[in-house]
């Protein structure tokens, strides 16, 4: 169904960001005028001690489309962006960051996407054409293993964009209240939306200015993931079938390890070798019919593929754990045994929740 008028009302998080929020008000308001969006634009300041607040004020008097909250102190992006929506006037809610990662250019593909019919447009660094310029190799890697995580539980190539658009109705009723900078999965989880549209944006660190992530910010992330589990209690279910299934797998490890090796005289490298191919086959197996729920022979050998490299992988997360806590950090390598199975088992069960049986 095609909407000719919808009102947008984007909200902008703001915490010292003098030096780039006069540039984004002048390009959005470009783009408002250029492709006649009817919008406004609500900027929520957590009481930036650099001034970007008495900007605002400045530019407020100058922009009619112009909102300001300003907050006692820097209470989080998060329950920023849900000031901006309790305040919103729009249809539609918007959401981008205040340095300049976000192309305004973008903002009406997105809008158009929604008056097209969609209930939910996400801009993703991780389809084709997306990208991100800027970052280190850390900060690209600790990205891509946050957005791993949160594939558990959407389908969304980047559930972890600070830049996305939805109805405001599916707000309705719906209690939001994340923590730290990642409020899209959460929504992308509570929300009841029918059609999602994914498109491609070049994500550009900032330039000026001081980036907002931390050491904090992981653990308010780990802690919204555990936070999640009631609203996709299937995933427990997958997790612990996938967890039993991993102890026939350990047992048929074992018995065939100490078969071919104690009553037919194989080396025991060579019969551990059979074993975890055995073993491994094992677990696919039971994992495809029954944590799965997929038909024996749905691309069977794709899959397979898919399922043996993912465990490859886990196992070789298990071994340099198991040596980094042993040799680097002295810890007593039956422990470290244990972090580092932990460790593995979770990653093993992403990979192929996400890769080999993704729906």
């Amino acid at each position: 169904m095609i909407c000719l008028y919808m009102k947008l009302s984007l909200i902008i998080p703001t915490y010292n960001e003098k030096e780039n929020i006069r540039i984004l008000i002048l390009k959005l308001e470009e783009e408002f005028n250029l492709n006649k969006i009817d919008g406004e634009i609500i900027v929520v300041d957590d009481n930036s001690p650099d001034g970007t607040g008495i900007i605002l004020d400045d530019l407020k008097m100058k922009y009619v489309f112009l909102r300001v909250i300003h907050r006692e102190g820097k209470l989080g992006l998060s329950s920023a962006v849900v000031a901006g929506f309790n305040l919103a006037k729009g249809d539609i809610l918007g959401v981008m960051d205040a340095d300049l990662s976000h192309s305004p250019e973008k903002v009406n593909e997105m809008y158009q996407e929604i008056i097209k019919g969609a209930d939910f447009v996400v801009g993703s660094r991780y389809i084709k054409g997306g990208k991100i310029e800027g970052w280190n190799i850390y900060r690209k890697l600790l990205s891509l293993g946050a957005t791993l995580f949160a594939r558990v539980y959407t389908s969304v190539k980047d559930p972890m964009s600070g830049f996305f658009m939805f109805k405001k109705d599916l707000l309705l009723n719906k209690e939001i209240n994340p923590k730290g900078f990642k409020i899209l999965l959460e929504l992308l989880i509570k929300l009841e939306y029918k059609q999602i549209v994914e498109i491609p944006i070049v994500f550009i660190n900032r330039t000026v200015g001081k980036s907002k992530a931390g050491t904090r910010e992981i653990i308010y992330y780990l802690e919204n993931l555990i936070k999640y589990l009631p609203y996709k209690k299937e995933v427990i279910g997958e997790f612990l079938k996938f967890i039993l299934v991993g102890l026939v797998g350990t047992f048929v490890n074992i018995i065939i390890l100490y078969s071919f090796t104690e009553y037919y005289n194989v080396y025991y490298l060579y019969s551990a070798l059979l074993s975890f191919v055995v073993a491994v086959t094992v677990n696919f197996i039971l994992n495809k019919i029954w944590t799965f729920n997929e038909k024996i022979g749905y691309k069977i050998f794709q899959k397979y593929i898919k399922f043996f490299s993912v465990s490859l992988f886990a196992l070789s997360v298990n071994i340099f754990f198991l040596i980094l806590l042993t040799e680097v950090f002295g810890l007593y390598y039956i422990y470290s045994q244990i972090l580092a199975i932990g460790m593995s088992l979770v990653i093993n069960f992403i990979g192929n929740k996400i890769w080999t049986f993704c729906k």
